[in-house]
């Protein structure tokens, strides 16, 4: 059974959430984390509109069948709550 796949926002929380667990006390802490990972990408249509699926891809091997990879960069920084005011 193939799993299903998560929304784009729904990933990327998943990615700072697992990064930012990484630190803890006495523990190196990160505060700027870049990423530049492949993920399968589609669009869906719903009744509360278009939505953008985004995942790791599901197969460590491609085929010539397989749609092309999609990249995604970000960089995850952490900023003071003070300088947010």
């Amino acid at each position: 059974m193939i799993p299903a796949r998560r929304l784009l926002e729904d990933m990327i929380g998943d990615l700072a959430d697992g990064l930012l667990s990484l630190g803890g006390e006495g523990l190196v802490r990160p505060t700027d984390i870049r990423l530049n990972l492949p993920v399968e990408t589609r669009f869906s249509q719903t009744t509360g509109g278009a939505r953008v699926i985004a995942d790791v891809p599901r197969l460590h091997t491609r085929t010539d069948f397989d749609l092309p990879l999609s990249r995604l960069t970000m960089t995850l920084r952490e900023i003071p709550a003070e300088s947010l005011a």
